[in-house]
């Protein structure tokens, strides 16, 4: 849970860095945008471990 929501904290304050935003809605969606795109990253290289760890095994084996 911690590291979710540090992710959305770094999420967050790169939206504040954007300077076409207008409203707080605008920067609402896109730190939810930005945060999706992390967590969608981060899913991603967990995956890929996971997979080099299993062929490692197989091939300890």
């Amino acid at each position: 849970m911690d590291i979710k929501k540090n992710l959305r904290t770094v999420a967050r304050n790169a939206a504040f860095r954007v300077e076409f935003l207008t409203s707080g809605r605008e920067i609402l969606l896109y730190t939810n945008a930005i945060y999706s795109a992390m967590m969608w990253g981060w899913t991603k290289r967990i995956e890929e471990k996971e997979k080099e760890t299993h062929i490692r095994e197989e091939l300890i084996k």
